[in-house]
């Protein structure tokens, strides 16, 4: 029962119309869409080095961040799994298209926990030779982690009672230099509404021109956060097809007509 209680409070918490319960108090989310994070924090990854957060932005692609401890016995591992089944469900490869870092807000947790906690999740996520380089697991016993939380707004606190952390369900998505793009709720993520998100905060660096053309026929729903279609955009990218194919379709008759007089 007590392993099931974080979540139980979290949940109650979502509720608009329940006064959060004291174990809760602080334990929300603050968006700061745009905000750049302290890119000069420094972590330990799960090989006992050092690892400066702008590192991990260095070679310009989007990043999936999430904020969790490792011995949290509930929710931190539904987050993981549901980002891991998530990341393995799209069609971009982890390390070539986007990268993502798991960082521990627990000071208790050591590079030993961080690599167990890393090598179960990246099989999770079918990148078990990945070696950590594209998914690193940080920990942090300096104050780097709750710096972190603070510029993402994210509130979590300590609870007696049950010995545990209470914090939000949500992971984060960054832009390649480090800025608050997106925060997607929950323990599931639909693999379309992440790669939508990814592609956004790349703003269609990353992808093929196929990705682009559907990232232009959706938008962000603040109301739901999630990615709808977007019908102004959906008939645009249809137009800009039909503009396109007639193009080529005139060139072609050009270009045959052309044969047929030297002929």
């Amino acid at each position: 029962m007590k392993a099931a209680l974080p979540l139980l409070l979290v949940a109650a918490a979502a509720r608009a119309d329940v006064a959060p319960p004291p174990e809760l108090e602080g334990v929300t989310v603050t968006e700061h869409l745009g905000r750049r994070l302290p890119l000069d924090l420094t972590f330990t990854d799960a090989e006992q080095r050092p690892v400066r957060l702008g590192s991990l932005f260095a070679d310009g692609k989007p990043v999936v961040l999430v904020l969790s401890y490792f011995e949290c016995p509930m929710l931190c591992g539904l987050v993981l799994r549901g980002t891991a089944e998530t990341l393995r469900a799209l069609d971009w490869r982890l390390g070539r298209e986007y990268r993502a870092v798991t960082v521990s807000f627990d000071p208790r947790d050591g590079w030993q926990q961080a690599g167990r906690k890393q090598a179960t999740v990246l099989a999770a996520a079918g990148a078990p030779d990945d070696n950590g380089g594209s998914w690193p697991f940080l920990t942090d016993g300096g104050g780097s982690a709750h710096a972190l939380a603070d510029a993402l707004g994210f509130g979590y606190r300590w609870d007696d009672k049950t010995r545990q952390f209470a914090h939000p369900a949500v992971i984060f998505v960054l832009t390649p230099d480090g800025r608050i793009a997106r925060y997607l709720y929950g323990i599931e993520y639909a693999p379309r509404q992440l790669k939508l998100a990814l592609l956004e905060a790349s703003q269609g660096k990353t992808g093929s021109f196929l990705d682009r053309v559907i990232m232009a026929c959706f938008h962000w729903d603040p109301a739901t956060r999630r990615y709808g279609v977007f019908v102004a955009g959906f008939l645009r990218a249809g137009a800009g097809l039909v503009l396109a194919t007639l193009t080529a379709l005139i060139v072609y008759l050009v270009r045959l007509e052309r044969r047929r007089s030297r002929a």
